[in-house]
């Protein structure tokens, strides 16, 4: 992109100067709580960072120690990199341990004839990992599960005292996404499982609608009669109230699985009652 395009775009921002220059700072030197940085952008990859947070938020508050967090579709690791830096932050704000798990088959995408898997826009082969490179990475932060994601996550279950507690889907295709879904069948999670989908939004040249891509898996996982069985549902979160919004907000969803036990746990008890000391001693 040219110089002057740049500049354009950048004029253009709904975020005032002030507000991109904070983020960046906060970035770079991460003062006052973990929270407050969240809340305002200053951490990066905030769309990873609110899934990973409000999960352990949950799972401390329904009284678990720990909590798992995926990435499906790992490629080069930088998404998986940034969980395990936040898992750190997270982990000393919150006094909750957090598991990695990051999914993916190494190859990069397989071979596919299924249309609405946007062949193309999403080649197969692409987003190759370099094993080597990244377990070296990794360094023992993250577990890294190999193989055809379709099998992977039927053999893989969450630690029993962890809960699967947030989903980062980016695995592109259609098919790929729908089967990742036998995770939200599990039974170690928690109620609400936070999920990040990478591709629900997209640039006029992936032409995206509702019945292509992660759009119309999710479609199709919501119409499942499963659903009626588990009576759950997976659908966007609106839970940007206050905020200016951006991007990454349209592409949070929640799982909600309602006959969970612990659904119907009152998770604000503790809020409340700090509420009320705060307005009694106003």
């Amino acid at each position: 992109m040219h110089l002057t395009d740049r500049l354009i775009e950048f004029a253009a921002r709904p975020l005032p100067l002030r507000t991109l220059v904070l983020r960046n700072l906060l970035r770079r030197f991460p003062v006052g709580s973990y929270e407050a940085r969240l809340r305002v952008g200053g951490v990066y990859r905030p769309n990873y960072a609110w899934c990973m947070y409000y999960a352990a938020v949950e799972a401390k508050a329904l009284g678990h120690k720990a909590v798992t967090i995926i990435e499906l579709g790992v490629a080069g690791g930088n998404g998986l990199m940034c969980l395990c830096r936040h898992r750190k932050d997270i982990q000393k704000a919150l006094g909750i341990e957090i598991v990695v798990v990051g999914f993916d088959s190494g190859a990069g995408l397989p071979q596919s004839t299924d249309p609405r898997d946007m062949l193309y826009a999403w080649p197969a082969g692409a987003y190759r990992m370099d094993r080597s490179a990244l377990e070296s990475r990794i360094g023992g932060q993250a577990q890294l599960v190999l193989g055809d994601v379709a099998q992977t996550v039927h053999a893989w279950n969450p630690e029993p005292a962890a809960p699967l507690g947030a989903v980062m889907f980016d695995l592109d295709y259609f098919t790929s996404t729908l089967a990742s879904f036998a995770l939200l069948a599990k039974q170690n999670l928690l109620p609400r499982v936070w999920c990040y989908f990478d591709d629900v939004c997209a640039g006029p040249e992936e032409a995206l609608t509702e019945r292509i891509g992660e759009r119309e898996a999710i479609r199709q996982f919501n119409d499942d009669p499963e659903r009626k069985v588990l009576k759950d549902h997976l659908s966007p979160a609106f839970t940007f109230k206050h905020f200016t919004p951006e991007p990454w907000h349209q592409r949070i969803y929640l799982y909600h699985r309602l006959n969970h036990p612990d659904y119907n746990v009152c998770l604000t008890v503790e809020r409340q009652r700090e509420d009320h000391l705060r307005l009694g001693n106003s």
